[in-house]
């Protein structure tokens, strides 16, 4: 069964983005997925860390990230590890991580087509 890509990013506003960046779109994508991957070693380090401070920073930034390209349920779990982060708490955020790594897994792949 192959997941369905709305689901994950919303592809109408993925191609707009692309007509507006033209030649920078290949950019953007090859940046963000470099970035989200250092992120999420840098989440993996402060939740091992219990460090919720980090947590929230980094995780505000993902958040951010992940919206622009339109990665609407990458963004959400992102959004929770920052909510865990400003609560002053990394207690469940390692699951959450570890969905958040499977959704980046499939957006990275549907981004990557996309070039």
């Amino acid at each position: 069964m192959t997941a369905n890509p709305e689901h994950h990013i919303d592809i109408g506003a993925l191609q707009d983005l692309k007509e507006i960046m033209e030649s920078e779109f290949e950019t953007l994508i090859n940046t963000f997925v470099l970035d989200s991957s250092n992120k999420l070693d840098e989440l993996a380090v402060a939740i091992a860390g219990r460090d919720a401070d980090s947590l929230r920073k980094i995780a505000h930034s993902l958040k951010g990230s992940s919206s622009n390209i339109c990665a609407g349920a990458l963004s959400e779990l992102a959004r929770q590890l920052e909510f865990m982060g400003k609560e002053g708490t990394t207690d469940g955020a390692a699951a959450i991580l570890a969905q958040l790594k499977v959704e980046f897994d499939v957006v990275r792949g549907i981004l990557e087509k996309s070039l």
